[in-house]
């Protein structure tokens, strides 16, 4: 007899899946035993049974490679505690390449290992070989081994935490369908099932591939779909040596291991397709899906050039399973935007073996402490608009995230699905000035102008790519002359309301308490002191603001002031964001253009730097705010669509005197790294304290009513504990800084690049870096001591690390 529901748990966990079960068994062994998991039919059934089981520690995030490392210990150590086998083979790993700028990722992935103290090591083709006597050497130029890479039975150690979970209290129901999440008041109460409701303090959908669906319900969004995902298992292979490490040749789309005396390969598509478009079958259940040769040949073909014996054996298992893919390329991790209790874990794009046990354990220690655990606003849903959750949108770009799995990781690469949904009152006349568009939440967003007869088209390196120079001298124009770019995706939430002042002074570290027409850069930080985000507010009146956020988190700032706003607050909020087009304009020449074509006294003291004005530029009225996110003399214009195209052609009538030049993104980003400007996301978010990114100077803790987490930011900088956000420059200017490369000091690993970019002022590879103090200490000033290399594919580049920014480090030039 079957045993009964209980009528209220802690802690209601849905999906049996490898994170379904993490989840359960993390929240389980650290006392919650309260704990109910609840499977639609059996554990391992929908996605998790067919997994490839591949597992590694290096992944493409901080977060991500804490999750994979643990995910290694956990194996190591789970069969002693539950006498569960999860199948664990440590073979190691080789990723291969056949094109330099393969080779030059593979170096750079290398070098990431350091900063984690991951095994890895560079080979050439004749270790390769040796090590992969099957793999046809051909065309190969190197590649990279990780001894402490493997593989693990799905199953078995699904089974395995599963098992844990029931040791420490946890209790499962499989053939247990939720029909629905109760909810009342904004809260998560409990799930309805079939064989009857249970009430709980929080709920989690872990629900795989039915996730998306399951949230629809509620009005919780989860970026997935479940797409088409092929591997094959030959016939046994006599002499098959048991243990050939995993084999990756990311540029023919194919991975192998050895499976039992077989050879298991997977493949990374070139072309995939979205699964269950109208809805996953009611009985899915180890189900497999169809096997269309035509899907494969491609790959097929590559796949047998490399692995020649693969011409001469049989195929035992040609296998099509669904995997779910997110939008992004990322997990969903955390707590639902609107319904509080309500956890997600989902979407995690054919990882799920290697990173299932941290992700889970990562989740459970976020409903255990309430708050997240590490950083983990790339996963957060709140980077999600709503429109990115839709199935229309989800079915064409998931697939694409499939097929970018195995191919170049290029830094800011563009996806090209589901574009052209977000455009300016700029747009199409910026792209007949040769815009070449980058996307940004569904925006379209000039990356950078093509000159007459140039293709305005990407094309990526890790070196110098064909519009290297065409940035170049978008960025020379703003230093030298004057430049505008299309600023007009800048969110802009109106905070309005009798108490909007007070309001915003609790939320905000800076002083909110300024006159109408001031502008103040500030912070919002938790109450743990660390950085929810950073923004400007401009005070329109009495009892109206506006608060300007960066495009990637509009939504996650609304929501962060939607969710902080008092019981009885007379506190409106309000996204603007598509009322204004607005231009930014910078450099030594903008206040002589801007002069010209306005009415205006732009003058330093009629126009003081952190303030706005209303005037008219041509026939339309403008707001103009003096702020500069370039290190330059620069305002950025507000106006309303309707007169967008009048204000920019006026712009460009007065400017070609004054050498105005329209600039994109990457230029944009290259000048504020120059001048040590931060960007939330990349160079900050909520782990890191004001104290360590050098923004001190917008935390007021001594005005009358105390912001959320002075206290905690009070004690942090007291602790004085690092790392310290710095400014690093390469000596040399050949090579380029993008992201994530390891900052050594006298030879020892001591931070990494958050961003990089080439400074044309300054000739050479600039950007941000965090980075410890020396021998653990607290005076931060000791940083600049030591000699300082950054590593580079491989190779150790001198470098120059400062704690003050290499261009204008008084801001001069923007006071000017």
């Amino acid at each position: 007899m079957s045993k009964s529901l209980p009528s209220h748990a802690q802690v209601v966990i849905i999906g049996g899946g490898i994170h379904g079960c993490s989840v359960a068994y993390h929240l389980a062994r650290e006392g919650w035993n309260d704990v109910v998991l609840l499977e639609r039919k059996q554990l391992t059934s929908g996605t998790t049974w067919h997994a490839a089981g591949l597992v590694g520690q290096l992944q493409g995030s901080h977060a991500t490679t804490a999750m994979a490392k643990y995910g290694i210990e956990l194996l190591e150590q789970i069969e002693a505690e539950t006498g569960q086998n999860p199948g664990y083979r440590r073979s190691g790993s080789i990723s291969i390449a056949v094109n330099e700028e393969r080779h030059a990722e593979l170096k750079r992935k290398a070098d990431f290992a350091r900063l984690f103290g991951i095994e890895a090591h560079a080979l050439c083709p004749e270790e390769i070989a040796e090590r992969w006597p099957l793999m046809n050497p051909d065309g190969v130029l190197g590649g990279i081994y990780m001894p402490s890479d493997g593989s693990a039975n799905p199953i078995d150690l699904t089974m395995a935490l599963a098992k844990g979970a029931r040791m420490h209290g946890a209790q499962i129901f499989e053939q247990t369908r939720v029909e629905e999440v109760l909810v009342e008041g904004g809260r998560a109460k409990g799930v309805r099932t079939g064989a009857g409701t249970i009430t709980a303090d929080f709920v989690v959908n872990c629900g795989g591939m039915w996730a998306r669906e399951l949230g629809q319900r509620n009005g919780v969004g989860v970026p997935l779909h479940a797409c088409e995902h092929y591997y094959l298992v030959t016939e046994a292979i006599p002499d098959l040596p048991s243990d050939l490490p995993v084999l990756r040749s990311y540029c023919d789309g194919t991975y192998w291991k050895e499976d039992a005396g077989k050879l298991l390969f997977g493949f990374a598509h070139f072309h995939a397709k979205p699964w269950a478009v109208d809805g996953i079958p009611a009985a899915f259940e180890f189900d497999s899906l169809p096997f269309v040769e035509e899907d494969v040949m491609e790959v097929l073909e590559l796949a047998m050039n490399r692995v020649p014996i693969l011409q001469e054996t049989g195929i035992r298992t040609f296998f099509n399973g669904p995997e779910s893919c997110s939008y992004d390329g990322r997990f969903t991790l955390g707590e639902a935007t609107d319904i509080k209790g309500y956890f997600v874990l989902a979407g995690v794009n054919s990882t799920g073996i290697q990173s299932g046990p941290g992700a889970g354990k990562a989740l459970a220690d976020w409903i255990r402490l309430g708050h997240p655990p590490m950083d983990l606003a790339e996963m957060d849903p709140k980077r999600c608009e709503a429109f990115q959750a839709r199935d229309l949108y989800l079915r064409e770009r998931c697939p694409e995230t499939l097929v970018l799995t195995y191919a170049m990781h290029w830094p800011g690469r563009q996806r090209e699905t589901a574009r052209n949904l977000r455009r300016t009152p700029f747009h199409h006349a910026l792209k007949a000035r040769g815009a070449c568009f980058a996307e940004v939440q569904g925006w379209e967003r000039p990356g950078w102008f093509a000159p007459e007869g140039v293709a305005p088209e990407y094309d990526y390196s890790f070196h110098r790519p064909s519009w290297f120079d065409h940035v170049q001298a978008e960025q020379r124009a703003a230093r030298e002359a004057v430049a505008m770019i299309d600023y007009s995706m800048l969110g802009k939430l109106m905070v309005e309301g009798a108490d909007a002042e007070s309001f915003l002074q609790r939320a905000c570290t800076n002083d909110m308490a300024m006159k109408p027409g001031r502008l103040a850069y500030t912070l919002m930080l938790n109450d743990r002191g660390g950085i929810e985000s950073d923004v400007t507010v401009a005070r329109h009146g009495a009892q109206s603001f506006m608060v300007m956020s960066s495009i990637s988190h509009t939504r996650r700032d609304y929501l962060h002031l939607r969710d902080a706003i008092g019981p009885g607050e007379d506190v409106r909020l309000r996204d603007v964001t598509a009322s204004y087009g607005v231009l930014a304009v910078m450099g030594p020449q903008s206040r002589a253009l801007l002069t010209e074509v306005s009415d205006a006294d732009l003058s330093n003291e009629a126009f003081r730097f952190n303030s706005f004005q209303s005037f008219h530029i041509g026939h339309a009225q403008v707001t103009a705010q003096r702020l500069s996110y370039s290190g330059e003399l620069g305002w950025e214009v507000f106006v309303t669509p309707d007169f967008a195209e009048h204000v920019l052609e006026v712009l460009f009538e007065a400017g070609e005197k004054y050498g105005l030049r329209l600039i994109g993104g990457e230029a944009l980003n290259a000048l504020r790294l120059e001048k040590g400007f931060l960007h939330w996301g990349h160079d900050m978010a909520y782990a890191e304290a004001p104290h360590q990114v050098g923004l001190e100077f917008v935390c007021k803790p001594d005005k009358a009513i105390p912001f959320v987490g002075r206290d905690a930011y009070l004690a942090r900088k007291a602790e004085g504990q690092g790392p310290y956000l710095c400014s690093v420059k390469l000596r040399d200017p050949g090579p380029l800084l993008h992201h994530n490369e390891p900052v050594l000091r006298d030879g020892a690993v001591v931070g990494y690049v958050t961003a990089g970019a080439f400074g044309q002022s300054i000739d050479a590879a600039v950007g941000l870096c965090f980075v410890s103090v020396p021998d653990g200490g607290a005076d931060k000033t000791a940083i600049e001591a030591g000699s300082y290399t950054v590593l580079i594919e491989g190779c150790e580049v001198a470098a120059d690390v400062s704690l003050t920014p290499f261009y204008d480090p008084r801001s001069q030039r923007m006071l000017s």
